[in-house]
């Protein structure tokens, strides 16, 4: 991989479920150095965008790479989830209720190739680096929403991944938490050379981790860029009612 060769490159990807066109021929790269914020409205396919990007699902056309490799091509997962180099925070966080922060945090470690230690090291550093690790012995239904949060974020940084993908993980928490955990996680990103893919439906949220904007309508990505350059004159429905938002606050 040299250094002009994209860490995530999708070239004409589309994905159909049962003839519903979802997503539509998306031409979308991030570089080894850039943070993305993908936003729009409910039901534009974001999220399943992401499950594209993590090999979950398959594009129906196009094809997907990672690192100048092939992952994914037309109704073919070519490079299997776990061999991506790749985390996923879902929005409803997939904590495991039966174990405790500690234990999901390990579960999410049992793939890679490490000695127990070595496993209960990192995921300790990791609750330690979400400051969580007072919370390591307690169980979900016992930590608040927050706490959830940084567990679940935890559990996908302890594996070091290259590409972290967020499914709008913070859609519960009041907005001071919330820009705390973002700036937690541009910090982390810079720390660990961990890149950042963002779903929100707050496209502000892309200053926060110091992020490229892109909006999905309608299948297809609008406009792409910084979020001050593109509100001087937007063209999707996304930020044209969001600068009206800001002018109506003046």
């Amino acid at each position: 991989m040299t250094p002009s060769t994209p860490l995530l490159e999708l070239r004409n990807v589309s994905k159909t479920f049962q003839e519903r066109s979802v997503l539509c021929r998306i031409n979308l790269a991030l570089s080894v150095s850039q943070n993305l914020v993908l936003t729009g409205p409910s039901g534009a396919g974001k999220s399943t965008l992401l499950r594209l990007i993590a090999g979950l699902e398959a594009p129906s056309e196009g094809e997907i790479f990672l690192a100048g490799r092939l992952a994914s091509r037309e109704r073919s997962i070519i490079m299997s989830p776990r061999d991506r180099g790749i985390a996923m925070v879902f929005q409803d966080l997939g904590l495991w209720p039966n174990l405790t922060a500690l234990g999901n945090v390990l579960l999410g470690l049992s793939g890679l190739r490490l000695t127990r230690g070595e496993r209960l090291e990192r995921a300790r550093a990791a609750l330690a680096d979400c400051q969580v690790e007072a919370v390591s012995r307690e169980y979900p239904h016992r930590l608040s929403v927050g706490e959830q949060q940084r567990v679940a974020l935890a559990r996908a940084m302890a594996v070091q991944p290259r590409l972290l993908l967020l499914d709008e993980p913070f859609t519960a928490l009041d907005i001071i938490l919330k820009d705390l955990l973002l700036d937690q996680i541009a910090q982390l990103s810079g720390e660990l050379n961990t890149r950042v893919f963002l779903v929100s439906h707050f496209p502000p949220d892309a200053a926060a981790v110091n992020a490229t904007l892109a909006v999905l309508e309608d299948g297809l990505i609008q406009e792409e860029g910084q979020l001050d350059e593109l509100l001087q004159q937007p063209r999707s429905r996304t930020l044209v009612a969001w600068q009206r938002r800001l002018r109506g606050k003046r």
